[in-house]
């Protein structure tokens, strides 16, 4: 079976599904399934299918959802009414489409600093704002994304400070997948004013082997240090990268964990790192047959359709390895 012909069952599996869908957002919704066949209608070139992802990004703008965050609301889509403008999937003006629920966006976070407990949820809200700035020019969506920034850099310091103490009461695996979403969205942004006294912090702890290994750290940290021009963390790299792959069991692994994990370790350009050392049990999961077998075990009981962990990002990054998931 050819990668078009792949292409096109996972297509003809998410068709019928679509009119279940009641939500509106990326990643579960009708916003994340439009992305995702915008651009398998451009792969295969066909014109109804891309009429069926213009339909279902007109039902996700005009439906009201009152919901502001990244994953299931505004946010979200409108970071696929971005991407698909900025990627010449579709001729609109942003402003026009998107202008009143852009703005109730931005006073919702304009003052995110007065209100801490809510800085870790939007998180991921960067990701529209950077999407934003590469298409229209507005001060406040730098401003904001500073903000955010500054005031996960405050947490993170605290609490890796307090890592060394044994009344820690907070749970360290979830300060260390904050810090990976930190580095992260440093790279994706292009945020050059990221903290380096950060970056001191958690490289001094993982020396002293307060901090197990991770594929995603070794891979965003190794990102920034090359982007940036830093030297002093090529042992902090390369082990969370080489320990990262070494602790990874495919056959635990959800579909979205290994279409993220395949996309990071073949992005991977560390010099003690072989490729054939690239997570050899999943690497091949783009190749036709491999595509092909995990479609026969496919049923809409069973599996996720959405962009956010199920068919449709599997969709996506079959047309194109290199295209960016969030």
């Amino acid at each position: 079976m050819t990668q078009k012909n792949n292409i096109q069952k996972m297509v003809e599996l998410i068709l019928p599904n679509i009119e279940k869908v009641s939500s509106t957002g990326l990643y579960n919704g009708k916003a994340g399934l439009s992305l995702s066949l915008f651009i398998a209608a451009k792969y295969l070139q066909d014109e109804q299918l891309e009429d069926t992802a213009y339909k279902l990004l007109q039902e996700s703008l005009v439906i009201k959802n009152y919901d502001v965050s990244f994953e299931n609301g505004l946010a979200g889509i409108g970071y696929a009414l971005c991407y698909l403008i900025e990627n010449k999937y579709l001729e609109a003006d942003f402003d026009e489409i998107f202008g009143i629920q852009y703005e109730t966006l931005i006073k919702n976070h304009e003052n995110i600093e007065k209100e801490p407990s809510r800085l870790i949820n939007s998180l991921q809200f960067i990701y529209f704002l950077s999407s934003v700035s590469r298409i229209k020019k507005d001060n406040r969506t730098g401003e904001i994304i500073k903000k955010i920034f500054e005031g996960l850099e405050l947490f993170l310091t605290v609490q890796l400070h307090d890592f060394a103490d044994i009344n820690y009461i907070n749970r360290k695996i979830d300060v260390l997948n904050i810090y990976k979403t930190y580095l992260k969205l440093v790279v994706y942004s292009g945020y050059s004013h990221f903290s380096h006294s950060l970056l001191k912090d958690f490289s001094a702890l993982y020396r002293k082997g307060r901090i197990i290994s991770s594929l995603e750290t070794g891979f965003y940290l190794s990102r920034i240090a090359v982007k940036y021009n830093i030297n002093d963390y090529e042992d902090i790299i390369n082990e969370n990268i080489n320990s990262g792959i070494k602790n990874i069991y495919p056959n635990t692994l959800s579909l979205k964990e290994k279409i993220d994990s395949v996309k990071i370790a073949n992005g991977i350009n560390c010099k003690n790192v072989k490729e054939s050392d690239l997570l050899p049990e999943i690497e091949n999961i783009h190749k036709d047959k491999v595509i092909h077998d995990l479609l026969k075990t496919i049923d809409e009981k069973s599996f996720p359709f959405g962009y956010g962990a199920g068919l449709s990002r599997l969709l996506v990054y079959c047309v194109d390895k290199q295209i960016e998931l969030l």
